[in-house]
């Protein structure tokens, strides 16, 4: 249960955050203290070169295998302060809406005082994307921030060509749409709007996302809404391959073309909840399955 909400709390937070600001340090002076409080975060930090240079993670961090070793000072509700002190940072890497503002002010007020990214022992950034193509943005922003630009450059292109050969197989013209319908949550029943980086694959794979036009970023619908609006394939994610979800509440409606067509799809939670590299894995399962409803 405690993974489903950090999966919560992150697909909430995609949306949030943006580039924080911040000094470019002399070449001797690049952080090699890192703590990451997200485990996506880990990830975008390994892709930018800054493995090695990690110190502690966030609950749930499982990617690259090593980082399993690591401390954990975090998860989606709080924070080890003291231990976080302790290990000694020069620099923190957050994303907001995971956790309480008061525990990231918290962060603020403990390694940064003054307030100042100039001359703070701890740099305190914050990177999170909004849309797929973003990711490679932020791999090149951490890369900076780490002096391993060359590292991560060349990742973020690698991922950049994994993006245009998705839209070349998939965003054909002559591909009709698809109604897709994004389950977040089962009770209550939540859902994606067409903010959200989830949602932005959902184009590239040449899907409808039922609900995209509502106001929240993860709004809650009635089942007789989506029955209404009848998607043609039902996605959800789930905390890992051996779970089993439960489709009842679909599956019991014969007239939903989902039933009809048998398009139930559990997707890997770490792959397409988690907006690093990964989540290729996960935009090329929603395209492939998308395709074959065609």
């Amino acid at each position: 249960m405690h993974s489903k909400v950090f999966s919560i709390a992150l697909i909430t937070a995609c949306f949030l955050s943006t580039p924080s600001a911040y000094s470019e340090p002399a070449k001797e002076s690049y952080p090699k203290r890192i703590i990451t409080v997200a485990p996506h975060l880990t990830e975008i930090v390994d892709a930018a070169g800054g493995l090695n240079s990690l110190i502690s993670v966030s609950a749930y961090s499982n990617y690259p295998e090593s980082v399993k070793n690591l401390p954990i000072t975090s998860d989606a509700r709080s924070i080890d302060l003291e231990r976080m002190k302790q290990l000694k940072p020069d620099l923190i890497i957050y994303w907001r809406g995971g956790m309480p503002e008061t525990h990231i002010e918290s962060i603020k007020k403990i390694f940064n005082p003054s307030g100042s990214s100039n001359h703070a022992e701890t740099q305190i950034i914050s990177v999170e994307p909004k849309k797929l193509s973003d990711i490679s943005q932020d791999i090149e922003t951490i890369g900076q921030v780490l002096g391993t630009q060359s590292i991560a450059i060349k990742n973020a292109k690698e991922f950049n060509s994994q993006i245009a050969a998705l839209k070349s197989k998939y965003q054909a013209s002559n591909k009709r749409k698809v109604r897709v319908f994004y389950q977040v949550w089962s009770q209550p029943l939540m859902t994606l709007n067409q903010d959200h980086l989830i949602a932005d694959i959902i184009r590239i794979c040449g899907g409808e996302q039922l609900f995209a036009k509502e106001k929240l970023l993860v709004p809650i619908v009635s089942r007789e809404a989506v029955v209404e609006a009848n998607p043609e394939i039902i996605f959800t994610a789930t905390d890992s391959s051996s779970m089993k979800v439960d489709w009842s509440m679909w599956t019991s409606i014969p007239q939903l073309a989902a039933t009809k067509k048998k398009a139930f799809i559990a997707l890997d939670g770490d792959t397409i909840s988690r907006p690093s590299p990964r989540i290729i894995q996960g935009a090329n399962k929603i395209c492939s399955e998308i395709d074959k409803i065609r």
